[in-house]
């Protein structure tokens, strides 16, 4: 097993943890260690990230030059 990787893993689901926290998707409580994430709406969330996602694509695209003759 690649520890390296495997510590990453952790560190990534902390990282996204955190975040959903902060953004107030999910409670975290402390003394139990426990993470409750809120029911979402999926089909709003598939909408929306199309529009992230797609926006990201077009910035990597204008800077890496994708379309310049």
């Amino acid at each position: 097993m690649n520890w390296n990787l495997a510590r990453g893993l952790v560190y990534l689901a902390c990282l996204a943890a955190s975040g959903l926290a902060m953004a107030g998707l999910a409670d975290f409580d402390l003394a139990t260690g426990t993470l409750d994430i809120r029911p979402f709406n999926l089909y709003a969330l598939t909408g929306a990230g199309g529009g992230v996602v797609s926006s990201l694509l077009a910035s990597v695209a204008l800077l890496r030059g994708w379309g310049r003759k």
